[in-house]
């Protein structure tokens, strides 16, 4: 089989080393860390795991630079120290091992420090307006001085030297997201009136007075790249592409040998960390743009959504960029330089952009980066893969994510196994992936399965398991992946033909949904129905007993910051009416009636009305077998109606206990 991916698979340089291919793993904060920022063996192996999956350069996570405000998250890896060498050369070591190119990318997290005590850092006394994010008090922001600016300056060149100390082939300086060089960027955060602030030419002084100063500290031949923001989507003042085409000139000028193109803040983080409701490479626009317009010769990385290696290879090839920036996809599957070699892109496990993993379990919860479909990232030490005890007949009962995960590492362990499904493998993932104009990444987790089900010659059996189907099949183990079932409401009219549930609507009754549609709900769930009709041209009305407490920041409220800030612009983009405080009490033939927040009964009118309350555990097989089974495991919704990353992480440990 010929190369299929001629572009992403080249050799190309950044500055002078070679990298074996186009394929970047993008700096992610990962919890991984120390207190003080020392690497630990669970960074070295997660690092050295990308390294081994093939990538051409593995950029570290955000490190701090000083120990006087620039740190931004708990166990942030840090640089602000020679005490930092040792590890730091292990981390390099490790992922040299295994063929890899790598840098550090080092930070001054100005008003996003999040660990500091505030007034925090910025360059200009002010306040940063969090509210996008949820129902927070606004960060108060303290100006630097010109000599504490000089002293960051001096701190950023002398955490790159140490970078090169260490071993690293490369520096990245972070000047993107909303942190400090951010900041000084800015036409809305920087109101300075000296020489920093004002003008283009003066907002751009710091982040080229860095740059300036971490090339003299480095030495010439030692490439140094720099991430920006193509724009910051700022709704008042952004930074502006035209403002980014200018400044990547004046950074090739400064001696800046990579441009790594991303975009957005730290407050607008729908804008950064691209959801399933957005568009495939929705910033790829700003590299092309770098590349294209700005003059730069220097080599761009495009990022922001590139979930598939068909995607990177095409946006190579139209010359929109010079290397792909995987973030999350690398956490997804850290090995598409190693399967797309060997010519197996179908084993690529693709990222649903859920945040999940990467965000809604990590900073704010105090835990390490993981992800949704790949159980073994962020594990490394702690999750290998069982050696086969003993050969068992094992029934998995459900072909949802989990049971399905379960299937995969089962049989490759050894053991002998069939998976029952009543209805299209899939289960779950079938609702979940049932609109791919609202949804498209969950159909290629979908196929993903599919194939790897069919690659294993795994036996799928299209039927209901019974309890007599498990115990006279004669099976060692049953694993119970038969998911969730929807929550019922009990008011009147509850039974009439224009009422449906959630999983009846996601599983294929949405065609049957009339003009005006009544959503009865506020979940995540609710919303991308009611979106999924709203972009169809139907009239939707949301009605949701949440909001009492917070408002809208309660809509869609389970679900990570930017899934949540994502889907609630486009409801609002597509004018969906959100009722907040109704409780429904009636269902009548002509829509329904609630009573609102302040007691007074509403009537709405529609066609259909959808009843979306949540789910329920379907425990009932699981609860029949006990007993007739030597061992019964549940995997997924049917333990507690949760996500994929719960069910699809059950179902690999399941399968490598038994």
């Amino acid at each position: 089989m010929g190369n299929q991916f001629p572009c992403l698979l080249s050799p190309a340089n950044i500055g002078k080393i070679e990298i074996r291919n186009r394929i970047v793993t993008a700096p992610m904060w990962t919890g991984f860390a120390t207190r003080d920022g020392s690497v630990t063996p669970r960074m070295v192996a997660y690092y050295a795991e990308k390294a081994k999956g093939g990538a051409g350069l593995v950029i570290v996570e955000y490190s701090y630079i000083d120990q006087t405000g620039s740190k931004s998250v708990v166990d942030q890896l840090g640089v602000y120290d020679d005490e930092c060498l040792p590890g730091l050369a292990l981390l390099a070591q490790s992922i040299h091992d295994w063929g890899a190119k790598c840098a550090v990318q080092i930070c001054h997290a100005g008003p996003m420090a999040f660990v500091s005590v505030p007034p925090f850092l910025g360059p200009s006394d002010g306040f940063l307006d969090l509210s996008p994010m949820g129902p927070l008090p606004p960060i108060p922001v303290r100006g630097l001085s010109r000599e504490e600016i000089s002293a960051i300056i001096e701190s950023f060149a002398a955490a790159a030297e140490r970078v090169k100390r260490a071993g690293f082939d490369m520096v990245e300086i972070h000047g993107a997201h909303g942190y400090l060089i951010t900041h000084f960027l800015s036409p809305r955060r920087n109101t300075r009136t000296d020489e920093y602030g004002g003008s283009l030419e003066n907002r751009m002084r710091f982040a080229l007075e860095v740059v300036q100063a971490v090339r003299q500290r480095v030495g010439p031949d030692f490439p140094v790249s720099i991430r920006v923001s193509g724009t910051d989507y700022d709704p008042e003042l952004p930074i502006t592409i035209d403002d980014t085409l200018i400044f990547a000139k004046r950074l090739e000028e400064a001696g800046v040998d990579a441009i790594n193109v991303s975009a957005g803040n730290g407050v607008l983080l729908h804008k950064l960390l691209i959801t399933m409701y957005q568009k495939l490479g929705f910033n790829v626009y700003l590299a092309d743009a770098v590349k294209k317009r700005s003059g730069v010769s220097i080599p761009i990385i495009a990022a922001s959504a590139i979930t598939t290696p068909a995607f990177a290879e095409e946006i190579l090839s139209q010359g929109k960029a010079d290397f792909i920036g995987l973030g999350r996809p690398s956490l997804a599957d850290p090995h598409w330089g190693t399967k797309l070699r060997e010519g197996r892109p179908e084993d690529v496990i693709p990222c649903i952009r859920c945040n999940d993993g990467c965000l809604g379990r990590t900073p704010l919860s105090f835990r390490g980066i993981s992800c949704s479909v790949n159980p073994f990232v962020g594990y490394e030490l702690t999750r290998t893969v069982a050696p086969l005890g003993k050969k068992k007949k094992v029934a998995i009962i459900g072909g949802g994510p989990g049971g399905m995960e379960a299937a995969r590492l089962a049989t490759q362990r050894g053991h002998d196994v069939t998976l029952y499904e009543r209805r299209e493998l899939g289960g779950a993932l079938i609702e979940a992936g049932w609109d791919p104009e609202v949804k498209p990444d969950i159909r290629c987790l979908l196929d993903y399965y599919r194939t790897q089900m069919k690659k294993l010659n795994i036996r799928v059996v299209k039927e209901a398991a019974t309890t007599d189907t498990i115990v006279k099949g004669g099976y060692d183990v049953a694993i119970i992946a038969t998911g969730a079932v929807a929550e019922k409401l009990d008011v009147p009219g509850i039974g009439k033909p224009h009422v449906y549930d959630a999983l009846q609507v996601t599983g294929g009754k949405d065609k049957e949904l009339g003009k005006t549609v009544i959503i009865v709900g506020g979940g995540k769930i609710a919303c991308e129905i009611a979106l999924s009709q709203a972009v169809k041209g139907k009239k939707v009305i949301m009605t949701t007993r949440r909001g009492s407490a917070v408002g809208e920041y309660e809509i869609a409220g389970e679900a990570p910051q930017p899934t949540r800030m994502a889907i609630l612009e486009l409801l609002k983009a597509n004018n969906v009416e959100i009722n907040l405080g109704f409780v429904p009490k009636e269902i009548t033939d002509k829509g329904a009636i609630f009573v609102d927040s302040d007691g007074n009964t509403r009537e709405l009118e529609g066609d259909s009305v959808v009843i979306s309350r949540g789910f329920l555990p379907d425990m009932t097989l699981a609860n029949a077998l006990k007993g007739k089974v030597d061992e019964v495991r549940c995997v997924g919704d049917c333990v507690e109606a949760r996500t994929i990353h719960d069910a699809i992480h059950e179902g690999w440990l399941a399968a490598n206990q038994i």
